[in-house]
């Protein structure tokens, strides 16, 4: 993972390591790529995203709003550690990532965690490893 520039805090560390154990895997052999946009309007040109969305992962990148902007709304962390945690699922079928990964940070009221728990056996490793590609 290339971190110059990057905080990784205690949380987002400790959270990543908690997810990687109760899922049973590790982190990915392809490193990932944190880019720190420069201001809102190179993050919209990137990512053709709105500004209440905070990163982007794709293919082994994530672009993230500038990270000042990101601590000042008190999101950072939590940014850093979803789209981290896409990182880790490269893998698994993209139509259950975003509600597992919500489902896993406490986010219960996003229409995406209930497509995923409509599947979710209760066995998170074996889940993956049946959606895995």
């Amino acid at each position: 993972m290339n971190i110059e520039n990057f905080e990784l805090s205690n949380y987002v560390w400790n959270n990543l390591l908690k997810f990687l154990n109760n899922a049973s895997l590790t982190i990915p052999a392809t490193p990932v790529i944190v880019y720190q946009t420069n201001n809102l309007e190179e993050f919209y040109q990137l990512t053709n995203k709105p500004y209440h969305v905070g990163g982007v992962y794709k293919d082994f990148i994530i672009i993230l709003q500038p990270i000042n902007i990101l601590k000042k709304k008190g999101v950072y962390d939590r940014v850093l550690l979803h789209e981290l945690l896409h990182w880790i699922l490269y893998g698994l079928n993209e139509k259950y990532q975003e509600g597992l990964i919500y489902w896993w940070m406490g986010e219960y009221d996003k229409k995406e965690v209930d497509y995923f728990l409509s599947d979710f056996n209760g066995d998170l490793p074996s889940f993956i490893l049946n959606h895995w590609h």
